[in-house]
């Protein structure tokens, strides 16, 4: 019999006497993945995300395999694995039959056909091989109007079976000859608890300055109620709504505590050919509850190319909004374009 169909009774042996490891720790570099080429390797599965399979091998380091080049794979480790309509398996993995992956756990087998599952994730990975992220810096000077601009960005995701956690941090100072120096700043902490199927609940808490529009700090908290509208792996879109409650300062005001709804959506296109490619739009919305008429946004819409691997050049375009500043001095649209280079891991 042909390694790449290990018996499923071999598989039920495997995974039927205990239960998901509860410490990580690190593992044999046993799993076997075949490409439609005919190449086989053997490693440890770390992740399938956003189209691309990650396995890390003793000789030749972690390769990035997409998905639709993978002919079967075996592993008896313990996974979890989300199809695109929000189905979750945990269990062994063992994709046997021509597009039909097969999850065992405590002799039970569920199916899922291949093109549809979107997420592999080990559920023994220790803290470290959760992370995943960017770091981004940008600079720009312009001698007729001897304008500068500094910018930077950094990105952290760690994925549980059950919880999502995200940290975006980012800045922008400009400088001018004979003109203030201004500066923008976000730094964000979001926790998302998913659930079987589409739906997760989302908490964020974050901080704001923004010199055009007149703001010294706004610290902001919100939780609301999110769902996957579309999810595969070419492609995402997510959408939340729930309330917010903030306090800004501006020089000697104080706003007090104001209370908020927000709508949120993202919408991502990714491709792994190389070189790859990703664009992502959000924007979220900020009614206010508390002074009637008022209403925020945030817009960011980023394209990033691989140029080399790991490496990326990004275009982004962000756009803050408020129909009534703090500051009455202060302008009510915030926009730029910024250029960066780029290191994901």
């Amino acid at each position: 019999m042909p390694l790449r169909r290990l018996p499923i009774l071999a598989a039920l042996a495997l995974t039927g006497a205990g239960t998901f490891p509860a410490v990580a720790s690190a593992r044999a570099k046993t799993d076997l993945v075949f490409l439609n080429n005919g190449d086989r390797m053997t490693g440890e599965i770390k992740q399938l995300d956003r189209g691309i399979l990650k396995l890390s091998t003793n000789d030749i380091g972690t390769l990035n395999i997409e998905w639709e080049d993978v002919d079967s794979l075996n592993s008896v480790y313990q996974f979890r694995v989300e199809s695109s309509s929000g189905a979750k398996y945990f269990g062994a993995i063992f994709l046997t039959r021509p597009g039909m992956l097969e999850v065992v756990h405590r002799g039970q087998v569920e199916e899922a056909v291949q093109v549809d599952v979107v997420a592999i994730t080990p559920l023994e990975a220790s803290f470290w091989q959760q992370l995943d992220g960017s770091i981004s810096v940008g600079f720009s000077y312009t001698k007729s109007n001897s304008l500068a601009q500094l910018t930077g960005d950094l990105y952290v995701r760690r994925r549980t079976p059950i919880r999502l956690f995200e940290l975006d941090m980012s800045a922008i100072a400009t400088a001018q000859e004979s003109e203030e120096s201004s500066q923008r700043n976000d730094l964000s902490f979001t926790y998302d608890r998913l659930f079987e199927g589409a739906l997760f609940v989302t908490t964020s808490a974050g901080t704001q300055t923004n010199d055009e529009l007149g703001l010294d700090l706004r610290a902001q908290l919100s939780s609301g109620l999110g769902a996957k509208l579309i999810q595969s792996n070419h492609s995402d879109l997510l959408s939340s709504a729930g309330l917010s409650v903030n306090r800004e300062w501006s020089g000697n005001s104080d706003g007090g505590y104001n209370l908020e709804a927000f709508v949120s959506g993202r919408h991502s296109l990714f491709r792994y050919d190389y070189p790859k490619t990703d664009i992502t739009s959000e924007i979220t919305i900020y009614p206010s509850l508390t002074s009637w008429g008022r209403v925020r946004s945030e817009l960011d819409i980023s394209a990033s190319r691989e140029i080399v691997p790991d490496f990326t050049v990004t275009l982004s375009f962000y756009d803050s909004y408020d129909s009534n500043p703090l500051d009455p001095t202060a302008v009510t649209n915030d926009y730029g374009i910024v250029t960066s280079l780029g290191w994901t891991f």
